[in-house]
């Protein structure tokens, strides 16, 4: 007979709220080995929160059962009518109109731009400097975003105030955000508003500059879209938002995490220096090249398994659903942690290991749902093979050139200290040191 899910003892009056605003990841993390992959927490602000972590649960809440499981109210908060946020219909206009551009043709199509964007980007690096790799990866990506997709790179002074705004609505997601009603006034509340705001400025600024200067870019397939009808002014307006956003902080983490993963694992970077030395010959790399990058790959892949930069994905019960043993009532907040799924021994051994390796030959089958960097089933992120491609021509052409060294101290366990927003976050700042390197045996100096 099917019942509710377990729930960790609770406090009165604030549920788990205490341990979850302190460590949300440590916290559900340690009630999943304590109750199972399906649990409910009690969280003030929000009420009951069930943590589906396990395979079949994410298959289910992905693929098999998705129409009981919608989009979440944050979404829609944050990214208003965007294809990240919107379901059915609306949804499927959008991507029809953005889905040609992540297309194998258009994908090739991308190279050059997005390696002159990573050569630009370095050629202010020198040896010696400490630079925030967050912040640098941030920057470049957000140049690629508009190289590429948008047809135009953005002055610096206009990219950063872009880049800020995005990263202020970030900001405005944590555990402790979560915790409260939106009608609470708050700080961060403010500075979500704040963020929402700057960037729909600025984006509305962009759309108005290439209402008459159109091109063959995505940018431009929106405004097309718009004057057919397809698309309102307030779709083009938050699908824009949602590019900002989704379109370069995913990827930038995911090349922070792997640069850090690279610097505390001497032997991988060798064997990664090693690939890019014998396969490219000391020419620039190129997406011709990138098929031969096989540890390139599976080091990158390695990275966000380990860390997700979508760390959960929330949804919401459209209905009464049955999940294993358990029923969750409709109308309820439902948590699908990737990050967990991600770092369980059952699906990886050594789990917590950086072992790129572990995906030689093909690896753990990514089709059981052990493996979601990039979502699953119908919603999967259409910029998947965008990001694998634009992740390996920049550390191709960044390795070939520098090593970064970490001198920064590690968490409980060897692991980095991280702070869960929408998006996943190091919680240190990424300063790095750049050295140059040379290329052949003297190129990884022995580590003791």
């Amino acid at each position: 007979m099917s019942r509710a899910p377990p729930s960790p003892p609770s406090r009165p009056l604030v549920g788990h709220t205490v341990r979850f605003v302190r460590d949300a990841l440590g916290f559900c993390e340690r009630a999943r080995e304590q109750y199972g992959d399906v649990y409910r927490l009690d969280i003030v602000g929000i009420g009951d929160v069930y943590v589906l972590a396990s395979p079949r649960a994410l298959e289910r809440a992905l693929v098999t059962d998705a129409e009981s499981f919608g989009k979440s109210a944050d979404f829609r908060r944050a990214f208003g009518n965007s294809i990240v946020s919107v379901e059915g219909e609306q949804w499927r206009r959008q991507r029809d109109v953005l889905q040609p551009y992540f297309y194998r043709d258009a994908l090739e199509q991308y190279g050059d731009v997005m390696a002159e964007c990573v050569t630009d980007r370095i050629a202010g690096w020198t040896a010696g400097d400490s630079i925030d790799v967050e912040r640098e990866m941030g920057k470049l990506t957000f140049d690629v975003l508009f190289g590429t997709l948008f047809g135009e790179r953005l002055p610096a002074d206009e990219a950063t105030e872009l880049r800020a705004a995005a990263n202020d609505l970030n900001a405005a997601f944590t555990p402790a955000t979560w915790a409260l009603p939106d009608w609470v006034p708050t700080p961060s509340g403010r500075r979500f508003r704040r963020a929402v705001d700057r960037l729909g400025t600025k984006v509305d600024a962009l759309i108005a500059r290439r209402r008459d200067d159109r091109g063959e870019d995505l940018l431009s397939s929106l405004l097309d879209a718009r004057d057919r009808g397809d698309l309102s002014k307030t779709e083009i307006r938050d699908v824009m938002v949602g590019m900002v956003f989704a379109g370069h902080e995913t990827t930038a983490l995911a090349l922070t995490f792997t640069w850090y993963l690279l610097a505390t694992n001497p032997a991988a970077r060798r064997r990664f220096h090693a690939e890019l030395d014998e396969t490219l010959g000391g020419d620039p790399p190129t997406v011709a090249d990138l098929p031969d990058l096989e540890y390139t790959d599976r080091l990158f892949t390695e990275a966000l398994r380990l860390y997700p930069p979508v760390h959960t994905i929330p949804r919401r019960t459209t209905r009464a659903v049955e999940v294993g043993e358990y029923t969750i009532p409709a109308g309820k907040q439902i948590n699908l942690s990737t990050f967990l799924v991600h770092r369980d021994g059952r699906f990886y051994d050594d789990p917590l290991s950086f072992r790129p390796d572990r995906w030689a030959d093909g690896g753990p089958d990514p089709t059981d749902y052990s493996y979601l960097p990039f979502g699953g089933g119908k919603r999967r992120c259409l910029g998947d093979q965008f990001a694998r491609m634009e992740a390996k021509l920049t550390l191709a052409t960044v390795g070939q050139r520098y090593r970064l060294e970490w001198d920064g101290q590690a968490g409980r366990g060897g692991d980095l200290p991280l702070a869960p927003q929408i998006t996943l976050q190091p919680a240190p700042e990424m300063e790095m040191r750049v050295e140059r390197r040379e290329t052949g045996a003297a190129a990884e100096p022995p580590s003791f």
